[in-house]
């Protein structure tokens, strides 16, 4: 399968289609774990050391062993291998241990690829990753890769347009492009500020600006632009960072 985008993958995962291999990485760490409980949750029951293995850098040696052993009780087995720097080209005088790991695992891989899929399914999670021989390997086992890249701001409208309309909360585009320029477009983050407007402004309700500068925790960057336009427009009030104890008011619903 080539690389697929994360909306066609939350696609695949909300209608419960479940693949053998897959490949996240990247920087968007928000959305790359939110996918990964979805695999989890398509997988369904998890035991522990049965039918459910972490493999990090430190118990890469386990790795080929667990692809060996049955999930007793179970059908299959979901191996989560984590940061482990296998899928960069470390070459052996740089990490000898693991370009050897590396290099055991992709002729088990071609070897055994038949096996592997038919008894586990297997779960890359990455930071970085280039395209090594082993990247290779996977791409030729039919592995789903999906890069988590920082999202544009076409796509994170669309999702916090999303989120609001499931609370049954509204709010316009300059609204909402306003929320991103205070607040940022880290997911984490802007989920967290966003779920501090949308509670206030409660359901039917609208969100306005005016919520956003009472409620939300504005971006150094957003903080730095309102004190340099406050002194160009000689307003010493700002002068303390827009530092001040603020008592929310009860605001009806729009």
């Amino acid at each position: 399968m080539p690389t697929i985008t994360i909306e066609a993958l939350e696609k695949e995962l909300k209608q419960g289609i479940l693949h053998n291999c897959y490949v996240l990485y990247g920087e968007e760490k928000f959305l790359l774990e939110s996918c990964f409980k979805k695999i989890k949750k398509a997988f369904g029951e998890v035991v522990p050391g049965i039918n459910y293995i972490v493999i990090e850098e430190n118990t890469i040696a386990e790795l080929i062993p667990n692809l060996e052993t049955p999930a007793f009780g179970y059908a299959k087995k979901m191996i989560v291998i984590k940061n482990t720097g296998l899928l960069k080209k470390e070459g052996k005088r740089k990490n000898p241990a693991l370009a050897d790991a590396r290099e055991k695992l992709i002729k088990y891989l071609q070897n055994e690829q038949e096996m592997v899929l038919s008894y586990n399914v297997l779960v890359w999670v990455e930071e970085e990753i280039e395209k090594n021989s082993l990247y290779k390997q996977l791409e030729k086992m039919n592995a789903t890769i999906c890069p988590f890249e920082e999202q544009k701001l076409p796509a994170i409208l669309t999702r916090i347009k999303g989120i609001c309309k499931a609370y049954g909360v509204t709010a316009d585009d300059s609204t909402l492009r306003y929320f991103l320029e205070n607040c940022g477009t880290n997911m984490q983050e802007m989920i967290n500020e966003l779920r501090k407007v949308i509670e206030y402004a409660g359901k039917n309700g609208t969100i306005q600006k005016i919520d956003i500068d009472t409620l939300c925790n504005k971006k150094i960057e957003a903080v730095i632009f309102d004190v340099t336009d406050a002194l160009g427009k000689k307003d010493t009030r700002k002068g303390n960072f827009g530092v001040t104890t603020i008592n929310i008011p009860e605001r009806a619903n729009s």
